[in-house]
């Protein structure tokens, strides 16, 4: 495969976790493509559990979810990301084999809508408690918005503070796209 964007080389490394049954969450589903990948791959016996706070961004991945003819192995929240540990079942606190970040704004929406550090701070603290050992948590940050630069400095800082022992933190990015470096961060939960 060639890796001509950071989401190709983001899913070959998800594809070494995720696999049928799997449990995942799409943290910020936007346009729904993430959404759809997990659902394809934790098929019917796994499940997806995606957030977003727009309604629009819901319904464009209910949509898509919906055209892909998957099993409804999945389930939208029109909430934050921050609140997955009150919504998703306890049954599945600490079983989750991935979860997905993309932090920014929704392409092609309202660019004031933005992540906020405040709330993936929160949410990220989160995806540790929910994810299982061996799982990953995948986070793309787009830094090219108002408040973009103050996200990234402030998520980059809480991935420095995780005990090395517990959490492994590898970070990528496409440093020669103009503007803004897209970085990637991956988190893989050891204990």
């Amino acid at each position: 495969m060639i890796l001509n964007n950071i989401l190709s080389y983001a899913k070959c490394v998800l594809l070494e976790v995720l696999e049928p049954g799997s449990i995942a969450i799409d943290a910020t589903v936007g346009n729904g493509y993430d959404t759809v990948f997990l659902a394809q791959q934790v098929g019917r016996e796994g499940r997806v559990y995606g957030f977003d706070v727009q309604e629009d961004a819901i319904e464009q991945t209910r949509e898509k979810l919906n055209e892909e003819c998957l099993p409804k192995n999945w389930k939208l929240f029109h909430t934050g990301h921050e609140n997955m540990l009150d919504v998703i079942p306890a049954k599945y606190h600490g079983e989750v084999s991935v979860v997905v970040f993309n932090l920014g704004f929704l392409p092609g929406s309202d660019k004031s809508v933005v992540t906020k550090a405040e709330t993936t701070l929160k949410a990220l603290e989160s995806s540790l408690k929910m994810l299982a050992v061996g799982g990953l948590v995948c986070i793309a940050i787009y830094a090219g918005h108002p408040g973009g630069e103050e996200e990234d400095v402030a998520v980059r800082e809480f991935c420095s503070t995780l005990d090395y022992h517990s959490v492994r933190v590898i970070q990528s990015e496409m440093t020669n796209k103009p503007g803004f470096p897209i970085r990637l961060l991956f988190l893989a939960k050891l204990k």
